[in-house]
């Protein structure tokens, strides 16, 4: 048993996020905001598994600071809920693989709907890159278990991605904070952010 325990998964999680920084294609990231920004449909957020999760977050955060952000399911979106995607859409898949077979089904249904796809991922030579017209590739070096296999570093690494877009969108919409309130009245949040308002 290492002696030190679960501070040195945390330095595992912390050190591929730094190193996923470190390659970061810059240019492709700032054509991302501006795309996601200048969008003038819907912006849908997908992902299998824990990526999912990692999909449904991101759909939360870009929705409070007022971007017209939806989470759709890969599975049960070709068996009918595909109607809700239209042409100057956008779709943000999110694959470390980028090639799960329920995933590479529905980007292969969603390319005639005519949006723009844009994969996340970390795997330069994935599958959903065939339907994709832009991609950033996150390059997640190892997962932090023992085993290399369970996502923990992947999913950090892409969460905190799409938070950190969430925050340029956010600053260069120079979103406000009584904005930010009608987005978010509820919780601890918009209590206390209520209260400095008023």
């Amino acid at each position: 048993m290492s002696k030190l325990g679960p501070y040195a998964y945390y330095r595992t999680h912390i050190d591929v996020i730094q190193e996923s920084l470190q390659s970061l294609d810059l240019s492709k990231v700032d054509e991302f905001v501006d795309l996601l920004l200048n969008c003038k449909g819907k912006i849908f957020f997908t992902g299998i598994g824990k990526n999912g999760h990692v999909a449904a977050k991101a759909t939360s955060t870009f929705s409070s600071i007022g971007l017209p952000c939806f989470f759709i399911n890969p599975v049960d979106s070709v068996h009918g809920d595909m109607g809700v995607i239209n042409k100057g859409d956008i779709l943000v898949a999110i694959s470390k693989s980028g090639n799960t077979e329920e995933l590479i089904h529905f980007l292969k249904h969603v390319e005639h709907k005519d949006c723009k796809i844009v994969s996340i991922h970390s795997n330069r030579n994935n599958k959903s890159l065939e339907y994709s017209s832009m991609d950033i590739d996150l390059k997640v070096r190892m997962e932090a278990d023992h085993l290399n296999i369970v996502p923990t570093c992947s999913i950090a690494v892409f969460t905190v991605f799409l938070q950190s877009v969430a925050c340029e969108i956010s600053q260069r919409k120079e979103l406000t904070l009584e904005q930010f309130v009608k987005n978010h009245p509820g919780g601890s949040i918009g209590k206390v952010l209520d209260e400095e308002i008023l």
